[in-house]
């Protein structure tokens, strides 16, 4: 039995404020639509027995209209086609409160879509396999409670288990989300022959049988050096083919040391940098130990002209400030849409409000930093 795992597609998200001619969408927002129509076109062509995401279909819990007709026409394809699919509801589809309307009721009427949500255990019998999910939860104990409810199906020839959270040994514990479950290592005592996992972005085996398959194209900076894949897994054999996918171009250059540079210099270290590289990229300079003195006298508008090409640019100055007693000091400030979300995050807010200040804000803020507003 051949299963095509994939996750964490957030189809929806937008960045930055550079529009796709052709369509007059987001460009990122159109990115991400390429790559998931890109996987449903290698999964009509290597038609698997079995499709599971494993959560974060979505990059919101009311996305857009153009997203949800984007995933609606990608699963009805692979509908036509009679090969089932499970979604489960990872944290970004689920709304916070029990009472809400959740979009994944849509899927309920689509043949050979098994859609899961509303924070409970299902179990589908497809063909030979079993396939248990349990989707984001309201809390830790609800998913507790789910766990509870697993038991190996031995009827079926195969079971797997498709969720969407944070195993608890895992290597990478930088990257905390919230709203953030935490899977216990018990799960992987049951026997399962296939473990989806979502939640994390990049690829990772949590043992031979469970991985995280990341997300199919890079969503912020700390993703630029990870190559992004699905994954195609053979019951049988017991073996994982990654399938790489095509991801728009993300470049972190390396940082500029400011210190003993006069502006005219500094432009010239960029100009070294991105030399005709920046094309159709999303690129990001770092300037570090840059004094105030020196930043207000940097010529933006040529950092501007010499990165045109690219699709954004994130600016990061790291400045050094004097202290009377000839001691510095350093103080930090990311991109204005980095330091804006981050802003976001600490407000009492819903998850439609906080997804509509988001949106409103970082376009806002993109295109006044592009036109040089901002300094």
């Amino acid at each position: 039995m051949r299963i095509v795992h994939f996750s964490d597609t957030h189809l929806g998200h937008g960045d930055y404020s550079s529009i796709d001619q052709e369509t007059g969408l987001n460009q990122r927002e159109v990115d991400i639509y390429t790559v998931f129509r890109e996987i449903i076109d290698y999964i009509l062509e290597s038609k698997p027995d079995l499709v599971v995401h494993a959560g974060d279909l979505f990059d919101m819990v009311r996305p857009s209209n153009k997203a949800i007709s984007e995933a609606l026409q990608q699963f009805h394809r692979l509908s036509e086609a009679k090969i089932p699919s499970v979604i489960i509801a990872g944290n970004h589809s689920t709304p916070r409160q029990k009472t809400k309307e959740t979009i994944f009721r849509i899927f309920d009427f689509i043949p050979y879509v098994f859609p899961i949500y509303g924070g409970k255990y299902s179990k589908n019998i497809i063909g030979d396999c079993a396939v248990h999910a349990i989707p984001h939860t309201y809390s830790q104990l609800e998913l507790q409670e789910n766990l509870f409810q697993l038991e190996m199906d031995t009827k079926c020839k195969y079971n797997i288990f498709v969720t969407h959270g944070t195993v608890q040994d895992i290597s990478d514990n930088s990257w905390i989300e919230f709203k953030e479950q935490i899977i216990p290592n018990s799960v992987f005592e049951y026997g399962f022959d296939y473990i989806a996992l979502g939640h994390f972005h990049s690829l990772q085996k949590i043992r031979d049988n469970a991985y995280y398959c990341g997300s199919p194209e890079r969503l912020s900076f700390n993703e630029v050096k990870q190559e992004k894949y699905f994954l195609e897994i053979d019951l049988d054999t017991k073996s994982i083919k990654k399938v790489p996918t095509q991801t728009r171009m993300m470049i972190d250059y390396q940082s500029i040391d400011c210190e003993k540079l006069t502006p005219d210099q500094i432009i010239k270290s960029v100009q070294t940098l991105v030399d005709d590289k920046t094309k159709d990229s999303i690129i990001r300079l770092k300037f570090d130990n840059i004094s105030r003195e020196t930043y207000s006298n940097l010529d933006r508008q040529k950092i501007a002209e010499l990165t045109k090409d690219a699709i954004h640019v994130d600016h990061n100055f790291n400045f050094i400030n004097e202290i009377s007693n000839g001691q510095t000091i350093t103080s930090s400030m990311g991109s204005l849409s980095e330091e804006f979300e981050t802003f976001l995050k600490k407000q009492d807010l819903s998850d439609e409000r906080f997804d509509l200040m988001k949106n409103m804000g970082l376009d806002y803020l993109s295109k006044v930093e592009d036109k040089g507003i901002i300094e």
